[in-house]
């Protein structure tokens, strides 16, 4: 009997205790629809994770969690168009009780009772820029709504058009109201000490510096950044600041490629050039960004296919945690690797802006492509030219017509769709013979506005075509393989070189100097 009672009082004061390291988060708000499901994130790096959800009722909402660490950092967000795309910053330790109230569905500026230390220093920051913010979050819930608008399927074009023209002023205000905010916060941060959280505010405003367009306070951030000791800058934010502040040389096509040290899974340390020999396909992902996620397959299936020629090397932008935990739940069959610098790193010096980013390195270690985004079919179709070369130029001329076949060419802007099979080069016409590659079950379309000019300015008419239709989609066969042919008015007879081009405006598909002489 005194055993179990022993047993008993033990199992009640491990629950105790467990329950004394929750941190439990109360929430009071006011004039916010009933009904609303609000999203309680932690972030780990820059990567937030959805832990819990609450419906709001009665105005109130309540959370209650495990901490992970000595600081959590987490964020209240709520997915509706009547509120600003914004999250409401959290710092909690363990045993943390959080009171959060507000009178509106600003949630940026709601307010945060907490005894930690770390939320009393964010929020100094916040609330001295407070009318500021509200002004900014009421423009972010108008975006939020044009959104709405914008991706609505019954909405009319002109309603969707003047939503994108209202949307680009609100865009040039809160941009306003933006510097605004960094001029308040460069003010406090000049007398504060440095901490976790001035240094988060210093990433921000970093940020300003590599991506504003005459940022108007670089010199007051290099002045913040001096303030850092070595410690600091050698630390994971501190590389990501150093990075933003005074970016390293970018490489460019035609460079050598940029190296350092990588460690795998296993903590085993690489290095790129030991996979020189073979192309190198480098993708810049994160476990936050969907097409990174995406493509996946595809990078399997690229890997497996040119395993003799081709080597992917996926390099993680996350922190160590949560890369070792995106990488156990996505199947990544190729070399996956981390500097551990985040995007202080190779990141960095590959001039990576936006994810997933690629990077085709030759085998003799230059960088031969780069570019960001993905689609379906998309990389199988921008490796193709690398992995099966272009068949060498050759001509011939048979009943005085000119073939030339494969010719050569100085750029093609088709985005790996098209290819030159064959120019038929004849008195009364010039006949380009195109392969192209694309997705399987998705379209392609030629403007019925193509031209081939020649170096005098001088352009020539398309007459016919076989095999597509000129302004109207054509859908790719299930082998992701097509091939039709384009009659134009006859170039001169000495022509040399001439450019095929999809019509005059923006963007449209061109291949330069195609070689009619070797």
């Amino acid at each position: 009997m005194k055993k179990t009672l022993l047993t008993g009082l033990f199992l009640l004061a491990g629950l105790a205790t467990q329950a004394q390291n929750e941190i439990v988060i109360d929430g009071k708000v006011s004039n916010v629809k009933d009904g609303l499901v609000i999203n309680l994130f932690r972030y780990d790096g820059r990567v937030g994770t959805t832990i819990a959800t609450d419906t709001i009722e009665s105005g109130t909402f309540h959370f209650k969690v495990k901490p992970e660490k000595e600081l959590d950092q987490l964020s209240l967000y709520v997915r509706s168009n009547e509120f600003p795309s914004m999250s409401r910053e959290l710092y909690a330790t363990p045993n943390a009780r959080i009171q959060v109230s507000g009178e509106d569905n600003l949630i940026y500026t709601w307010v945060v009772k907490s005894n930690v230390k770390e939320q009393q220093e964010n929020d100094r920051y916040l609330f001295a820029a407070k009318k500021m913010w509200i002004e900014f979050q009421q423009i972010a819930a108008k975006e939020s709504a044009l959104w709405g608008i914008i991706d609505s399927s019954t909405a009319t074009t002109d309603e969707k058009q003047a939503a994108k023209n209202e949307m680009k002023q609100l865009r040039e205000q809160s941009a306003k109201i933006q510097l605004e905010i960094s001029k308040v916060e460069i003010g406090l941060m000049k007398e504060a000490p440095v901490s976790t959280i001035w240094m988060d505010k210093l990433y921000g405003l970093s940020m300003g510096v590599k991506y504003g367009t005459n940022y108007p306070y670089t010199e007051e951030v290099k002045a913040l950044y001096a303030r850092m000791s070595d410690e600091q800058k050698n630390s994971a934010m501190g590389k990501m600041i150093t990075a933003n502040v005074f970016p390293p040389k970018v490489v460019k096509i035609g460079e050598a490629m940029a190296d350092g040290d990588l460690y795998d899974l296993e903590g085993n340390l690489h290095h790129l050039a030991e996979l020189k020999g073979k192309y190198l396909l480098l993708d810049f992902w994160s476990s936050g960004c969907g097409p990174c996620i995406m493509a996946i397959p595809e990078m399997g299936e690229l890997q497996e296919k040119y395993a003799d020629k081709l080597a992917v090397v996926s390099l993680s932008s996350d922190t160590e945690k949560i890369w070792r935990a995106a990488s156990a739940r996505h199947k990544m069959t190729w070399k996956n690797w981390s500097d551990k610098k985040q995007t202080g790193g190779l990141y960095a010096k590959y001039g990576v802006n936006g994810i997933p980013h690629y990077v085709l390195i030759s085998p003799e270690g230059k960088m031969v492509d780069t570019w960001s985004g993905y689609g379906k079919g998309s990389l199988l179709r921008k490796l193709r030219p690398y992995m099966h070369p272009k068949p060498v130029m050759s001509m011939e001329k048979k009943e005085g017509v000119l073939l030339v076949n494969y010719p050569d060419y100085q750029a093609n802007n088709t985005n790996g769709v098209l290819e030159i099979k064959q120019v038929e080069h004849t008195p009364n016409a010039t006949i380009l013979h195109f392969k192209a590659y694309y997705t399987p079950n998705y379209w392609i379309r030629i403007a019925k506005e193509a031209f081939l000019s020649t170096s005098d300015g001088k352009q020539y008419k398309v007459l016919k075509t076989d095999g597509i239709t000129l302004d109207k989609e054509f859908f790719m066969p299930e082998s992701g393989e097509a091939e039709f042919s384009l009659t134009f008015e006859p170039l001169p007879k000495d022509a040399q070189t001439f450019t095929f081009q999809e019509g005059n405006g923006e963007n449209v598909w061109t291949i330069t100097g195609i070689k009619l002489v070797k």
